[in-house]
């Protein structure tokens, strides 16, 4: 099933079978991809040599920051990832996690990993936002 075939389908049928058929492929070549990320910038990381120029030497160091930055934000998204895939298990994937409403399948193919509609997503950011100036 492609994007679009998803998108046509009737509202009446949000999360059957073939919807979350194609949302457990979208998740697992999801993970594959971070997968292979990690795993390219660790052989990035790990060729990188400290050359005896500063500026060379800053410029190298700027780079494995960068490839450490991507290490680490792909790793924050597996448990994520995994997460969803077991959503879809329990037949809670698609649905807010507040109100029970259909996230909708647009929010999901941007992000497939979200928990949360629109609305209930932006109530946790200004709830976070509040927390962090208090």
């Amino acid at each position: 099933m492609t994007k679009d075939e998803l998108l046509a389908m009737p509202a009446d049928d949000y999360m059957n079978e073939q919807q979350q058929a194609f949302f457990v492929k979208l998740l697992q070549d999801m993970k594959v991809e971070v997968h292979e990320r990690i795993e390219q910038s660790r052989v990035a990381i790990e060729g990188l040599d400290t050359p005896a120029d500063p500026a060379d030497a800053a410029s190298v160091e700027e780079e494995r920051h960068w490839l450490v930055n991507v290490i680490d934000r792909d790793q924050r998204m597996l448990p994520q990832l995994e997460t969803a895939l077991g959503r879809i298990g329990d037949d809670t994937f698609g649905w807010c996690e507040d109100s029970g409403e259909p996230i909708g399948l647009k929010r999901l193919l941007i992000s497939p990993t979200t928990k949360y509609c629109i609305e209930a997503q932006e109530r946790h950011e200004q709830i976070d936002k509040h927390q962090r100036q208090a």
